[in-house]
């Protein structure tokens, strides 16, 4: 009997085993079956083990992938799921553009019994409220508003080069993210929430607090984020929030103490808040003002500018302490426009083209998000092929891939903002460069997003040269817990201040 009780047992495990090994490879022969190329993918984690252990960052993840299959597309799995990744800059202008009927959503979860706030955010919601809401906020994003906004940026850059000012006198090495970081706090405070962040005051002030607590490198944030993008389904059944709760609340009781101020005082700083009350008004929203809707708007704004604008701020200043070549022609570019307007203007700053190539190139080295997301809407023939995708199939944008593919970018390593004459672009296909995305779900921000890096850059480089410190990380050894291209050590450098300061007030 106990010989047959063992027999039995191992016959069941083996069984067991067997039917779970077949669960768990049910769809790895998808791609196959479709004439699509693929990468062999690792039983349960599929393509992404080093991405979903945490090993390699999504960006460069995706890359290796990328350089292993020559043609225009190929297919992976993120556990069992099967992913469609476009590598040819034409089809990526097929997905984000031309057949955008197609790909009007994202792949991120939306949920709103796990984050009210997180679903209503632009980036985030699906169709059809994203249509109807993303062209009541554009207007909030024209180069007429931001200009507005400029005077509001100009404070905090001036309390940046103060801050940096009284730093350089104490350390020989100053963390550059950190510092941008701050800056992109108050910043968007000010202009989104009409609120002084007071970062370069207080080393604990509360927005750079919550800030850190959405965007630092944690196990949790990871997960979190992790779930959202790829794990859709445990989302809804764990009901895992995208923001923090302690984020949204603070987020929400900002907002709503803002919009209270300003109907008690009737005060005006053209800012996001004084729009969207407009608008409201104006009953092109649709919705009360204290609507979750239109608070979401208002967090997007901080939690998608924040990290944008420090890491191109930061990058940019990184390269520049590692070329004095280029450092110096920026600078001297920055000196001649400065003189030629007398103060830093949003004229002043559309008028610095080369500049405008080092953000560029920055874009290009450190895109904030290294791949797009999208899910198509209804059956869809790839380009060129009688492939069909299915309804429902999850596609990628390789971006951080695209960016580095000498067949577009020679030597893509080195920083080199001639990439961006206009011969050069007009050299290489449109949709090899995106760090916004593209079409009608491109970044709305865009131009908050780069008005507020270039005029930090300005400030900044008429007052001080940067120069690597014995802390300066080279190369770079990017943070695989979070999407974002970070450095683990941060960006430490040397501010050294200039002998040439202007003498006009900005």
């Amino acid at each position: 009997m106990t010989v047959l009780y063992f027999v039995d047992t191992a016959i069941l495990c083996l069984v067991t085993s067997y039917l779970l090994f077949k669960f768990l490879n049910r769809n790895f022969d998808y791609w196959k079956s479709r004439g699509v190329p693929f990468l062999k993918p690792h039983i349960f984690f599929g393509n992404y083990y080093d991405i979903l252990t945490f090993k390699r960052t999504i960006g460069h993840s995706l890359s290796d992938m990328y350089n292993q299959i020559s043609g225009p597309y190929f297919g992976i799995w993120v556990f069992n799921t099967p992913h469609f990744v476009a590598k040819d800059p034409e089809i990526v202008k097929q997905i984000l553009v031309k057949d955008f009927k197609y790909f009007q959503d994202r792949t991120i979860a939306s949920n709103e019994e796990a984050d009210d706030l997180a679903a209503n955010v632009l980036f985030i919601m699906k169709n059809p409220d994203w249509k109807i809401l993303r062209s009541k906020m554009t207007p909030v994003f024209t180069s007429g508003k931001i200009k507005c906004m400029i005077p509001l940026m100009n404070k905090v850059a001036e309390d940046l080069t103060l801050y940096l000012t009284k730093l350089s006198m104490k350390q020989d090495s100053i963390e550059a993210k950190e510092v941008c970081a701050k800056y992109s706090t108050d910043v968007i405070t000010s202009c989104a929430f009409g609120i002084e962040g007071h970062s370069f005051e207080k080393e604990d002030a509360a927005w750079r607090s919550i800030g850190k607590d959405m965007f630092e490198f944690t196990l949790y944030n990871g997960f979190r984020s992790t779930s959202y993008f790829f794990l859709p389904k445990l989302v809804d059944l764990l009901k895992i929030k995208f923001i923090p709760t302690h984020v949204s609340v603070f987020l929400k009781e900002a907002f709503l103490n803002t919009i209270d101020h300003r109907k008690f005082e009737n005060s005006n700083r053209n800012d996001l808040i004084d729009i969207l009350i407009k608008l409201q008004k104006e009953g092109e929203l649709g919705t009360p003002i204290e609507s979750t809707k239109i608070i979401a708007q208002a967090a997007q704004f901080f939690l998608a500018g924040y990290e944008t604008t420090s890491s191109t701020i930061s990058y940019a200043l990184y390269e520049l302490c590692l070329d004095r070549t280029i450092q110096k022609k920026l600078i001297r570019e920055i000196r001649l426009t400065l003189k030629k307007h007398g103060a830093i203007t949003y004229e002043a700053i559309q008028d610095m083209k080369y500049l405008h190539k080092v953000v560029q190139e920055t874009l290009r080295k450190y895109p904030v998000l290294p791949f797009l997301d999208r899910a198509t809407a209804m059956d869809w023939k790839i380009p060129g092929s009688n492939i069909i995708l299915e309804k429902g199939t999850p596609v990628y944008i390789p971006m951080f891939a695209l960016h580095y593919d000498p067949k577009y970018f020679p030597n893509p390593d080195t920083f080199d903002p001639e990439r961006f004459s206009d011969e050069q672009i007009n050299s290489r296909p449109t949709f090899a460069y995106i760090p916004f995305g593209s079409g009608p779900r491109n970044c709305i921000g865009e131009r908050f997003g780069l008005i507020g890096a270039k005029l930090a850059l300005v400030h900044i480089l008429s007052q001080f040269e940067v120069e690597c410190s014995n802390d300066t990380p080279v190369p770079i050894e990017f943070e695989p817990k979070t999407f974002t291209l970070a450095s683990k050590i941060g960006l430490p450098m040397r501010f050294v201040e200039s002998k040439r300061r202007p003498s006009f007030a900005a």
